[in-house]
């Protein structure tokens, strides 16, 4: 009798820490976050969106405007890109 009382819990044991790693496995398939991608989708608009819902609310920028927004993104480049390294 002692005998089936000692390999019964060992034996319910071993099963339990055999089915751990396939519980473990099976939950792979969550949504990961990298970067910009969050759930298997791209949360940073591209330009071309931006331009799009613009344009359908009625707000989108002039083209000089965005000339001039280009020209400054441009100047600020220029001086990040001529800066000494560790400033």
């Amino acid at each position: 009798m002692a005998k089936i009382s000692f390999h019964t819990p060992s034996m319910a044991l071993a099963f339990a820490l055999l089915g751990a790693p396939a519980v473990a496995f099976a939950q792979s398939g969550a949504p990961t976050r990298e970067g910009n991608i969050w759930g298997w989708t791209d949360h940073q608009p591209t330009m071309a969106d931006v331009h799009q819902q613009e344009k359908a609310a009625g707000i989108a920028p002039t083209p000089s405007q965005r000339e001039k927004d280009a020209a400054a993104v441009d100047q600020l480049y220029r001086q990040l890109m001529h800066r000494p390294a560790g400033q």
